[in-house]
């Protein structure tokens, strides 16, 4: 079975960009463009030739309401991931083929940034969008899908991440926090459904 990886926002800070020091490595990389803008560019795009030291993330308070909030284990933003020091060592076995490791450091210490590269097209008899454009249904070829454990499609331009069980279960019994985690590869808010894995 396939999930989908989805940011706890209830009960969670989300990571955010150093913009200084992105700005100062793409004037050292002698190139601006938007493509090379980690911050920017969410597609599958390698960043090890143009980012050759520790990414700065924070966890900040944007707002009043984030004050019970926590710095989680796992973060996901534009299908791409934050993961603690834990996190990287329960994941990277199984996730290390299928992306890049950038380190990063952030309020806790050191962790990483994951850029998964694998995608997937969806499968046409399935997937299907409703009269405002929104996908309301996606799926995917699982025999062409099995040997990846997390990757993105170019149908909803990268922006979500799905795994297979295997990643599901060892985020759980690691009990790494952070995430929500649906078998409805459609629904990208589950926290206000029920067809949920709630991490924390």
């Amino acid at each position: 079975m396939l999930y989908t990886l989805i940011h706890d926002s209830n009960n969670y800070l989300e990571f955010h960009f150093n913009l200084d020091q992105i700005w100062r490595i793409l004037e050292e990389y002698g190139d601006d463009h938007i493509d090379n803008r980690i911050d920017v560019n969410g597609e599958p795009k390698s960043f090890k030739n143009i980012i050759n030291e520790p990414l700065s993330l924070s966890f900040p308070l944007v707002d009043k309401k984030d004050k019970n909030k926590k710095v989680p284990d796992i973060d996901i933003s534009s299908g791409r991931l934050f993961l603690s020091d834990k996190a990287y060592r329960v994941l990277k076995p199984l996730i290390e083929n299928d992306g890049e490791f950038l380190p990063a450091t952030y309020e806790n210490g050191e962790g990483y940034f994951y850029i998964p590269m694998q995608v997937a097209k969806v499968d046409p008899s399935i997937t299907h969008k409703d009269e405002w454009d929104e996908i309301v249904a996606i799926g995917f070829d699982e025999e062409h899908v099995k040997n990846w454990s997390v990757f993105r499609t170019e149908y909803n331009g990268y922006m979500h991440l799905y795994c297979q069980e295997s990643i599901k279960i060892a985020i759980e019994d690691a009990q790494l926090t952070g995430l929500f985690i649906t078998n409805d590869l459609a629904n990208i808010f589950p926290e206000e459904r029920g067809s949920v894995t709630k991490l924390n």
